[in-house]
Parts: C-alpha cells; structure tokens; sequence
C-alpha cells in the first residue's frame, strides 16, 4: 500500500473511531453508593452539570421503575432548565396519560421539539422513548436491542434492550444470554443485574443466577426500595419466606427515606412492598398475621390520584378478600365479614363491585360446603352479576389508564378466579371443566403493578 492511500486509510480509521465513540457515549461510571451521581449515563448539551446529572438519574429509576423517584429526578432537571426537552420526554414516562402533569409536559415536548439542540446519541433516545410512550413496546425493543448489539459500550440501551423485551414479552433472541453476557462484561454495573434478575419475576422456582443477580443489584444500590422488592419477589417465589419479609422490610424503610423528597400520594413502591409483605406472611402459613397486617394497611387508604393512594384504593381494600380466595379451604363467616368491612369500598365505585363479587365467590365455596345448595346458587349469581358490571365498564377504564386501568385489570384477574373456585365447590359434575379454565388463568401472568400501562403520546 502507498503511503498516501496508507493515510486515507489512516483517517478513514480515525473517523470512523470518532464517529463510533460520538455515538457510543453512555459509559459505566464508578458506583457512588450515595446515588448522587448517575451509574450509567447519556452525555446532554447543557451548560448546568445538574441539568444532566438528574436526567440520568431519572433515566435510571425509569429503568427500574421507580417512577416516583423518576418524577423527582426530571423535576429538578427542569428545575435547573425548563428547556431541556429530555427531561420532559421523561415526564412523560412517568405521568399517566390524560392527566394535567402529562398534558403540560406534552406540550411543552411539541414547543421545543424543532428548536432542541440535541446531539445524534441523544436525538436517537429521544426517537426511541417517544415510540416507547406511544405505545409501541415491540418497536422499542427492538431498537434498543439493535443499538446495543452495535455499541457494545451503550449501557444505557444494553438494559432497556433486556427490560423492554421482557415486558414485551419476546423471551426468544437469547435474551437471558444477552442478560448473562451483559453481567460478565459489566459485574459492577447493577442496573445490568437487576435487568438479569427481573427476567425470572414469573418463575415458580428463579434461578441461582436471578437470585445472585437481584442480591448483587441490591448490594451495589444501597438505600434504592426496587433492587430489595425484586429480591423479596423471587425469594418468596423459592419459598425462601423470611428472607423475602426481610427484604420487603428494606425495601420500606428505603422507600420511607425517600419521602423527604417524594410525596406520601406518590409512595407507591413503599405500599407494594408492603402488600408484598402480607403476602408473604399468609404464604408463610401465618394467616391471622396476614390478616391483620392487611386490615392495618386499609386502615390507610385515601382516595387522592396520586400512584400511592391509587394502589391503596384498589390494592389494599381487596387484599383481605383475595388472601381468603387463595384459602384452599372455605372461610368461616366471621373471616368473610371481617374482611368485607376492612374493604369498605364506596358505594357506586369499580372497587365496590369487586368486592360484592369477591364476597359472593366466597360465600358460594362456604355454602356449597355446608350443603346449602340452593343458597349457594342464588349467591353465586350475584357474584357473576357484579362480574358482568365490572367487564361493561372495561373501556372506561381502558381509557382512564395508567394504574388504574392497571389494578382493574388485577382486580377482574381475581374476581374470574375467585368466580371459577366457586363453581368448582358448587357444580361438582362439572368440576373438572371449571378446573381446567382455573389452572390456564392461574399459568397466565398476572398484571404487574409497575410500570402501568402505557400511555399513547398522541393524546
């Protein structure tokens, strides 16, 4: 080769190495087990340094969707620049959709979105959250996992390749490989860990190497609730209960650190560990604990449009009644009461409904149980009425999105379910047929609560 056409190649080398680090600019920084500072972050044009440092720091807790703390994060990104259209993307991650904080921050996306001066790495994200917000879970996915098979150094995008095919449900393309490989490479990254371990959230029995990912991720993010509620899930799900009550503690008290600067309306991921932690406790055999834990938790339901008080609303007040659902024998009577006054759903609401259908499905079994068939028909059919109620007010719901269409859907989950163990306790010729409807709904994962359901970025 000439010495001239050995320095063309020399600069096309060149070029092509700075147009690939230009791109490639989302870079693991040490773990600050303080949380100060970003682990993984997307380098932004802007002359304040915390006007980048709480977008990645809301970037990471949208990874782990800890969208409360998420909101705070975008909130004092825009605090330090109202302009920066990143972080309103953000905002619009984490709102519900139809609501004033969405709708506001929409409209600000449409007003900076030609005048952004953005670099090709951030005006890339941007495409891609904005097709994530829409809705398209698939497509994003599928970005996310083609950008990060390019840029093997792209953190960022190596995680939201594994989540967001995993919420999408594309378990196919190796992607507990792609999960495994990214921890080899990246054993001090835990946002790497916690994407490997959420991979088993629908296991019956996680794997070793889901369970080292989600302690791991715990340990090098001290002081986050998510990591610990993660934990707490698969341990529950090994059978391992008090570990999994001890981690749902963690995750609490972490979650109650961090309300000096969130909102008690916004805790949501402190009330799901605490629901998870009554869980545990009537899984553990300690049912009358349970009870009792739940019927406190109740205690404390506010009916406010805050993710907290949504959770609250829904989750807690049917708690009692879908831990009795779960009983493999027919409660007694006093249990079925007490739990229906710990509900004490309003009259006229979607949560009421379901707990006239929850009560009925549960008396139907006690009845049946007793012999009183007759009874137990004519209650059974108000159980199927409230059901009919709730599927005529789907739409609605649909259309209200976010966590509320969210815990409807959990809820319905329950009342079906409830509905079919009713039917198996009454009709016993038929038995085998409910049975087998009972064992498909009970293999069908159930709706998580976190994220909710996206919104559509077009409203």
């Amino acid at each position: 080769m000439s010495p001239t056409m050995r320095l063309i190649n020399s600069i096309l080398c060149l070029a092509t190495a700075m147009h690939c680090w230009a791109e490639d600019n989302t870079l693991n920084n040490p773990v600050d087990s303080s949380a100060e500072n970003p682990v993984i972050s997307l380098s932004v044009i802007n002359e304040n340094p915390e006007v980048s440092r709480h977008l990645n720091l809301g970037l990471q807790c949208s990874l782990l969707n800890y969208q409360e703390k998420a909101r705070y994060h975008f909130a004092q990104s825009l605090a330090a620049d109202d302009s920066c259209l990143m972080a309103h993307v953000g905002m619009l991650m984490v709102y519900p959709s139809g609501s004033p904080e969405y709708k506001a921050h929409l409209k600000s996306v449409n007003s900076l979105m030609d005048s952004a001066m953005l670099t090709p790495v951030e005006e890339w994200y941007l495409s891609t959250f904005l097709q994530y917000i829409a809705g398209d879970l698939q497509g994003a996915a599928a970005a996310f996992r083609q950008r990060a098979e390019v840029y093997r150094r792209d953190s960022m995008a190596a995680c939201w390749d594994i989540l967001l095919n995993h919420y999408a449900a594309e378990q196919g393309g190796n992607i507990v490989a792609r999960a495994d490989l990214l921890v080899q490479n990246q054993p001090e990254n835990p946002f790497a860990h916690f994407s490997r371990a959420l991979l088993d959230e629908y296991s019956s029995t996680p794997s070793p190497e889901a369970l080292l990912a989600a302690q791991k991720a715990s340990e090098l993010l001290p002081g986050n609730p998510v990591p610990h509620q993660l934990y707490g899930h698969l341990l529950r799900r090994s059978g391992r209960l008090d570990e999994a009550i001890s981690q749902y503690r963690i995750a609490q008290q972490s979650s109650m650190d961090d309300l000096a600067s969130i909102s008690l309306p916004d805790a949501a991921t402190c009330r799901i560990a605490s629901l998870s932690e009554v869980s545990a406790y009537w899984q553990a055999g300690k049912k009358i604990e349970a009870l009792r834990r739940s019927l406190a938790l109740t205690k404390q339901v506010q009916n406010g449009a805050g993710e907290g008080d949504i959770l609250m609303h829904w989750e807690a007040r049917t708690l009692p009644l879908r831990l009795l659902v779960l009983q493999p024998t027919p409660p007694a009577g006093a249990a079925i009461n007490a739990a229906a006054k710990a509900s004490n759903a309003p009259d006229g609401t979607p949560v009421k409904l379901v707990q006239d259908c929850l009560v009925a499905a549960i008396q139907t079994r006690s009845l049946a149980e007793s012999g009183r068939l007759s009874t137990a028909t004519q209650t059974l059919l108000k159980a199927e009425k409230a059901f009919s109620e709730l599927q005529q007010i789907a739409d609605d719901m649909k259309r209200a999105g976010g966590l509320k269409f969210t815990c409807f859907n959990r809820s319905t989950h329950a009342c079906y379910g409830a509905i079919l163990r009713a039917r198996i306790a009454l009709y016993a010729d038929s038995k085998d047929i409910w049975q087998a409807h009972l064992d498909e709904l009970l293999a069908r994962p159930e709706t998580r609560l976190m994220p909710p359901v996206l919104p559509k970025f077009n409203q």
